[in-house]
């Protein structure tokens, strides 16, 4: 298996993670975030930005600067939050999503090196987008935008998923 489709995969499995955190966040409210399930929710998602980001590191991308940069930053932000939150630091909440602002911009590499199959890369770029825009909407106690996005980005990346079984992408 490619590093790209394993990347794809670690993702799907971090975005369905993501996915059950954020319905948790527009149920629950933001204070969700600094429970026991929540804590515990938001570092595994964590654990698993490390192996997504070798997997892309490794794969062949397109402008790979965007994904070799943009993601450790990504990754030392949301650990930094991430340290916070546990410490129940609203500060904490906010690093996370500073560092959720990364992930479309990193995920431009990954767009463009599975950018000829186009419904599916154009639905996981830009859920990444709108879920990123989503995100600091849950102040206001409004989770759709975010779990609309997320839900988007996981439509396009399980179809990435089918369309590059036993292709080439790059």
């Amino acid at each position: 298996m490619s590093y790209l489709k394993l990347g794809n995969l670690t993702s799907i499995i971090a975005g369905l993670l993501i996915l059950a955190l954020l319905v948790q966040l527009g149920l629950y409210t933001i204070s969700f975030a600094f429970t026991p399930l929540g804590l515990l929710q938001m570092t595994v998602i964590w654990i698993l930005s490390i192996p997504a980001f070798y997997f892309y590191h490794k794969a062949e991308l397109k402008k790979k600067y965007l994904m070799d940069y943009l993601a450790p930053i990504a990754i030392v932000i949301t650990f930094a939050g991430l340290i916070l939150a546990f410490y129940h630091e609203f500060l904490g909440l906010e690093l996370i999503l500073l560092g959720y602002t990364f992930e479309p911009l990193a995920g431009i590499s990954i767009f463009l090196a599975v950018k000829k199959f186009l419904i599916s890369s154009n639905l996981f770029f830009w859920g990444a987008v709108i879920y990123t825009v989503g995100l600091p909407f849950y102040i206001f106690n409004i989770s759709e935008i975010a779990v609309i996005g997320d839900a988007i980005k996981l439509v396009g990346l399980f179809m990435l998923a089918v369309k590059m079984k036993g292709e080439k992408v790059v």
